[in-house]
This record gives structure tokens, sequence and C-alpha cells, in this order.
């Protein structure tokens, strides 16, 4: 009688365990978040509550997403996290804030950030939020989704205007242009550009001619909203040698 196959036990790969950081200058709000989510199966938690912390987290380890406040002693939470997905584009965030200010969230969607959540939600809503943000979601609180849908698109169409007045303008202008939008004085893009001060603002006085505005202050304002690029003005000249190949 032949013998039974004896099969060996097959095992599933396991799932990651993903690793998330808490930051909240509330102490006890933070420490008694991670303690919650280090509960959860799957998930490992952090807390910092300083900006100086979080950079520091952030270059020793790998978390996959951050809970992050946006007032955090001062400190703008939404600029930071611009900063911190510019580094870690493959991060998450997700705002968890008690502030009522939800005009920002056009802000936190426009950076990239995966979700808003007050902090008086329940933890399972929490929970989800965060889990569908590393699942790669985004989620925006359902009363705010038509506002936020139409400032998008509003937004959108603005900078497609604002485009196609860049567009009028000399590749030169545009440096300048560039210049301006990075604070730049007219001396200051003399030396970046390696050209005198008196073609400089000739090319200014053409760039407001031709965007319709009747400052260097707004020319900027509008180069910034349209997404132009601009030096580092803590490079002078990058711009000019790059264009002489030196």
């Amino acid at each position: 009688m032949p013998r039974p196959i004896v099969l060996e036990s097959l095992r599933l790969p396991e799932s990651p365990v993903r690793q998330l950081l808490v930051v909240d200058d509330y102490v006890s709000f933070a420490e008694a978040l991670a303690c919650r989510l280090d509960i959860e199966p799957g998930l490992t938690a952090s807390a910092v509550t300083t900006i100086e912390q979080t950079r520091l987290a952030l270059s020793d380890r790998r978390f996959d997403a951050v809970l992050l406040d946006i007032d955090l002693d001062g400190i703008d939470g939404i600029e930071f996290a611009d900063e911190a997905l510019s580094a870690n584009p493959d991060m998450r965030i997700v705002i968890v804030t008690a502030g009522r200010d939800e005009s920002r969230i056009i802000e936190a969607v426009q950076i990239g950030v995966s979700g808003w959540v007050l902090k008086d939600e329940p933890i399972e809503h929490l929970l989800s939020v965060v889990w569908g943000a590393l699942r790669g979601e985004t989620w925006i609180p359902p009363r705010l989704l038509t506002y936020v849908l139409a400032e998008l698109k509003s937004t959108q169409s603005e900078r497609a205007e604002l485009a196609a007045l860049l567009e009028t303008l000399s590749p030169r202008e545009k440096e300048v242009l560039g210049c301006l939008a990075a604070g730049m004085s007219a001396d200051a893009i003399a030396v970046q550009l390696f050209l005198s001060r008196n073609t400089i603002r000739t090319h200014i006085h053409n760039m407001l001619r031709k965007l319709h505005v009747h400052s260097a202050l707004a020319a900027a304002a509008l180069a910034r909203r349209a997404g132009l690029s601009y030096p580092d003005p803590a490079h002078p000249g990058s711009a000019g040698r790059a264009e002489r190949g030196i």
C-alpha cells in the first residue's frame, strides 16, 4: 500500500511592521497616542515633541508614516511636512490637529499630505486613516471635500493662466523673474547673471509690462503662484556659470 505523501507546512511571509512617528509638542498626548498605536498589530510607534527631535529621528530611522500636528510650539507643521516629504517622498504624513483652521487643508493636500484628522476623532477613525495612508490613499473629511476640490480646480486654472503669461517672457526675463521670486535684489541678480544693474532694470521693466503687474514684488508673487523654479541665493553666480558652461 503506497505511503501517504507528507507535505511540509507552508508559511506565508509575515507582513512588515510599519514604523510610525508621532510629532506633537503636547507631551502627554504624543506619548499616549504612540503607546496606543504601538499595541496595534502590524504597527510600532514612537513619539517626539519638537521639530529638532523629528529631524534627528527621520535621519536615524526609516518611518513609513508621520502623524504631525500643524502647530508645533510656534513652528508651522505644514511647512515642515513639505520639507520632510521633499526629503522622504515615499513617507506618508497624516495631520492630527486640534486646530479648526481647516482652510489649511488645501496647502496640506497640495504638498502631498495623506490625511487630516482632528484630535477629538475616535482612535478607530485615526487608525483607518493611517492604514489608508500606508496603502497610498488620501483622506479628506467629507464635509470639506467639495471645498477642497473646488479650490484645487481654481488653483489649477489659475496656474494655467499664469503659465500662459510666463510664456510671453524671454528666457532671460524668466531668469530675472526667478531671481526676484527667490527674494534677490537687483544688485544680487546682476551678480547672479553676470549682467549690469541697468540691464537688469531694463529686463524687470519689460517683464512687468508683459505680466501686467506694477511692482517687482507683485511679479515675484505671481512667479511663486505659477510654480516657477528659482535659484538658491546662497550660491550667487550659479545660474550664469551654468549658462556659460563654467
